[in-house]
């Protein structure tokens, strides 16, 4: 009998993190599912994306893990997806551990281990970085210019 596995997340700025984790995902069965998060549930969370759903969709739908993917619009949809897409299996990375243990009574639900050093949180973090680094080093050039052009 076939297992089919569903999980949810945003994958914004798509990187090795994302490719293992579904890698381990399509693992646990013969289907994969991803629902990725629209721009306006994000914004609900309080989240935004470098990526817009559609691009993030279509990326999602090129890996060749990926099975399905399904638009992500609120919290509650994940038990009526279950039903609905015939789930055995719900997996989300292990910094989920727990928060959705009440889908228990419709599938089995996995906590996988998340890559170690990777994460969109630091990609944009490191991104801030040197956008803040590249302004100041702007600022620091016009306050040279000004000065040159107010001793002329």
């Amino acid at each position: 009998m076939p297992k089919r596995v569903i999980t949810y997340g945003t994958f914004d700025l798509f990187h090795i993190g994302h490719v293992r984790l579904l890698q381990r995902l399509a693992s646990l069965g013969d289907h994969l599912t991803v629902c990725v998060s629209t721009d306006e549930f994000n914004a609900i969370k309080g989240k935004s994306s470098v990526i817009p759903y559609d691009q993030r969709a279509e990326i999602l739908s090129a890996c060749r893990f990926v099975d399905a993917v399904l638009p992500e619009n609120d919290w509650a949809q994940k038990r009526t997806d279950i039903v609905e897409q015939k789930i055995d299996i719900f997996a989300m990375g292990n910094d989920w551990s727990g928060k959705f243990d009440d889908l228990g009574d419709l599938c089995e639900v996995v906590y996988l281990p998340r890559t170690e050093d990777i994460s969109t949180t630091s990609l944009k973090a490191y991104m801030d970085a040197l956008r803040s680094e590249q302004l100041g080093e702007i600022k620091h050039l016009i306050e040279t210019l000004n000065d040159k052009a107010a001793s002329l």
